[in-house]
């Protein structure tokens, strides 16, 4: 009997799901979520040119691989967040903002690690506020469905890489200037530990 209760539970969340998703977005969290891919995407360009710059000039392959996995994790979610918004029908003149994707001049001009990790790190707090503010607009239209995509997929992901830049940004600064270089190169060996030499990711 309690067997039979949990499978028809997973049937009706199911069903539920389903009814759910076939649903279109409304226009506004439709434009909101398509900005969200476009902010996914962006970053995800920037890390690689922060990975470019400290794989070459630099010479650090573990923050460098750092870098490329994380533009690989932002690429991975604007890919998923695209088929999300297909399977809800969403109502969008476009899925890229009119502006386009680009390299922006911040990263560009970053000098040193803590530069480029601080830089990472604001980047990625502005698509972390962008899902907040699709979060807001699905709440006041009501979409649970959305909302709790957001939740599981993207937001305790963008907490997640907070945390994890914060904590190298504030190694990396937080000993004396005569030893920010041992430092570096001792964070940037744990990382490449981590994640292995993938600049010829990038560079084949």
């Amino acid at each position: 009997m309690t067997q039979t209760i949990r499978v028809l539970a997973v049937i009706i969340s199911f069903v539920a799901f389903a009814q759910t998703s076939a649903i279109s977005l409304s226009a506004g969290i439709g434009q909101c979520l398509s900005d969200l891919a476009t902010e996914e995407l962006t970053v995800s360009y920037n890390y690689l040119q922060l990975s470019s710059k400290f794989g070459t000039t630099n010479a650090y392959p573990g923050f460098s691989s750092l870098f490329t996995k994380l533009s690989d994790d932002d690429s991975s979610k604007a890919h998923d967040l695209v088929k999300f918004l297909a399977l809800r029908k969403a109502p969008i003149v476009r899925l890229i903002k009119k502006d386009g994707i680009e390299i922006r001049r911040e990263s560009a001009g970053v000098l040193d690690i803590y530069q480029g990790l601080t830089e990472a790190r604001r980047q990625n707090k502005a698509v972390w506020d962008e899902v907040v503010r699709c979060h807001g607009e699905a709440d006041n239209a009501k979409d649970a469905n959305v909302q709790d995509y957001l939740e599981s997929h993207l937001l305790d992901h963008h907490i997640e890489i907070d945390k994890l830049l914060a904590d190298l940004e504030h190694r990396v600064n937080s000993v004396q200037a005569s030893e920010k270089k041992l430092t570096t190169f001792m964070v940037d060996e744990e990382l490449l530990e981590t994640y292995g030499d993938r600049r010829k990711d990038i560079f084949s």
